[in-house]
């Protein structure tokens, strides 16, 4: 009786880690190499990849908190030039309008020392991508006032730029150098202040003479300070455009919420006899009320890979990923069709960054790629991979109420991050994606081989939602080895012990 209790108990534990070997092997260590393949318990195999170029449809939308793109890429071989506008509307914080304290004058024909001195528009600078030795120049122009179809959407798309020609309406310009943002700027007519991180663009004396014409009074011509409609209708917003040199070289990153993102109009003001230099700051609204809408925002990017390496080069040499809006690539994995059942402790797709290519060193990879699966015979072509995003919560990719970990990615397990490692080649950088779960649950129970699909997205897509990944907008871009007689094309290694 006792042999067979203890023969029973080993069964069950042979079951309990087939079953575990289906749905849970892996750990952390598991993909720090101390794995021993000793081809009698342990094999490994490695599964050739067909990669191809993949043409993203990218939904994403620049909405009014997300971090905006600014400047100027105009010397990458590999993938071409990359330019970066903003249109932001600035307006009061409360209406009726009125500048200073309420009880302040700002009127020389009453006090001869007051005066209004300058107005600025301002951006809160938060990063920097690419060479921050080239110098960029800005130009700032007024939105037409019959501008349409700028304020309605709560976010717009890439390519969206006003419907109404703004280039006439030139405010002023700025050469910004990147270096120059960490020093504090003291304000002009307010040396008590200063700032730092912000990019200073000082608009036209006759911009400022005509915003400072508004009135709060309803009754009065020029009455578009008495409330949001009226100013909405009189000041549409700004166009802030990179017109950078034949060598700039790199995008700002922009908080349009900051409170460093402002128009900064200058004055001298006087209260009961007693001069004040100060400013009024015009900032973003987000609409938090009826009586202040929500300013309107867009961030138009525009990439342009026509006289670059990437459009025209073999696929089967090297493949080119393009953080949001860019490229991606599409991987095929043929032998995982006809792969036999097998105790998986590791598997994983790798790709290699092929090295020395010109301007790696200002325009660096990605920090963040990210893969999914094609599948075409859906509505929603693509969708998360199975099991592996995170192991610890539960999430269907077909489930459009549950399609993705509520904690999110754990990238820690999945991978997906740049790394770099120092072997007989030299250094080298690469990615590496766990799907140890998803092929498991493969080659056990069956299913559809599908396509993946492989890019460094700002969001992900599904089921009309737009979920915040990791990647900054435009912020990135790697050549893949995948050169035929290359041990460091893209592959899929396994890990497994034979049932």
């Amino acid at each position: 009786m006792q042999r067979k209790s203890l023969r029973l108990m080993a069964g069950l534990a042979c079951v309990s880690l087939f079953y575990w070997g289906c749905t849970k092997i892996d750990s952390t260590v598991l993909g720090e190499d101390l794995i021993t393949i000793d081809n009698v318990y342990t094999f490994d195999t490695t599964l050739s990849i067909d990669a191809v170029r993949e043409k993203i449809i990218d939904t994403s939308r620049a909405g009014v908190s997300d971090i905006h793109v600014l400047g100027n890429i105009n010397n990458d071989p590999i993938f071409g030039k990359t330019k970066a506008d903003i249109f932001v509307q600035l307006k009061p914080a409360f209406f009726p309008f009125y500048f200073g304290n309420a009880s302040d004058t700002i009127n020389p024909a009453l006090n001869a020392k007051t005066h209004f001195d300058s107005v600025f528009l301002c951006l809160s600078y938060t990063g920097f991508y690419g060479d921050t030795t080239k110098p960029q120049h800005l130009k700032v122009y007024q939105l037409d006032e019959n501008t349409g179809n700028f304020i309605d959407s709560f976010a717009h798309l890439f390519n969206f730029q006003p419907d109404r020609p703004y280039l006439g309406n030139f405010l002023g310009e700025a050469t910004v150098s990147e270096p120059d943002l960490k020093n504090y700027t003291f304000l002009n007519t307010s040396l008590k202040d200063s700032v730092t991180g912000q990019i200073r663009i000082k608009l036209s004396n006759t911009f400022l003479a005509a915003l400072i014409s508004g009135d709060s009074a309803l009754d009065k011509p020029n009455h578009f300070f008495y409330n949001d409609s009226l100013f909405n209708e009189k000041l549409k917003g700004f166009a802030i455009v990179s017109e950078g040199n034949n060598d700039a070289n790199g995008l700002f990153y922009i908080s349009l919420t900051a409170a460093n993102t402002r128009l900064e109009v200058h004055y001298v003001s006087a209260n009961a006899n007693i001069l004040d230099t100060s400013f009024t700051a015009f900032p973003l609204s987000v609409g938090i009320s009826t009586a202040l809408t929500r300013s309107a925002s867009a961030n138009y990017i525009k990439r342009d890979t026509s006289s670059s390496e990437f459009p025209t080069h073999p696929e089967d040499t090297s493949l080119y990923i393009q953080s949001t809006p860019g490229s991606a690539i599409r991987l095929n994995i043929p032998g995982l069709a006809g792969l036999s059942n097998r105790i998986i402790h590791r598997a994983e797709i790798i790709l290699d960054q092929l090295p020395g290519s010109p301007g790696d060193d200002v325009l660096t990879a990605p920090a963040y790629l990210y893969l999914d699966l094609l599948d075409t015979s859906s509505a929603n072509q693509y969708k998360p991979v199975y099991y592996d995003l995170s192991p610890n919560d539960f999430y269907d990719p077909d489930n459009s109420a549950a399609f993705f970990p509520a904690s999110g990615i754990d990238n820690v397990y999945y991978g997906g991050y740049l790394r770099t490692l120092i072997d007989a080649s030299g250094t080298r950088s690469y990615y590496t994606f766990n799907l140890t779960r998803y092929i498991q649950n493969l080659v056990t129970r069956g299913g559809t081989n599908y396509k993946f699909r492989v890019y460094a997205p700002t969001k992900l897509n599904y089921y009309g939602l737009n979920l915040q990944y990791k990647n900054n907008l435009a912020f990135g871009r790697v050549k893949i080895d995948n050169g035929t007689k290359s041990k460091y094309r893209v592959r899929l290694h396994i890990i497994y012990s034979k049932i």
